[in-house]
């Protein structure tokens, strides 16, 4: 079975919503795939609220590295200007 990480977090301020998805595209998808996630995603709210996933193909790799892993949510807290982002994980159960 696969694990997901699931982040949620809270904008600060304006946004800028189309200069944060390019960010989204550019920076923070190629560094989770270099981590060895298999998809990402991010879904936002149209207010101050947004949900992220990755997805791997197991937990040892969605855990590999823990400093790498808070120097990447740290470095994604300071440019999308968050209030917070919490992070949650599991493994995947199929549904239909």
């Amino acid at each position: 079975m696969t694990y997901r990480r699931v982040f949620i977090g809270t904008f600060q301020g304006d946004r800028d919503w189309s200069s944060e998805v390019k960010f989204f595209e550019e920076t923070i998808v190629p560094a989770m795939k270099a981590r060895g996630a298999i998809s990402t995603e991010m879904i936002h709210d149209k207010g101050d609220m947004f949900v992220a996933t990755a997805t791997y193909e197991d937990q040892e790799t969605a855990d590999a590295n823990p400093g790498g892993i808070q120097a990447l949510r740290k470095s994604i807290i300071e440019e999308f200007n968050l209030d917070r982002m919490d992070a949650y994980g599991g493994t995947i159960l199929k549904g239909f």
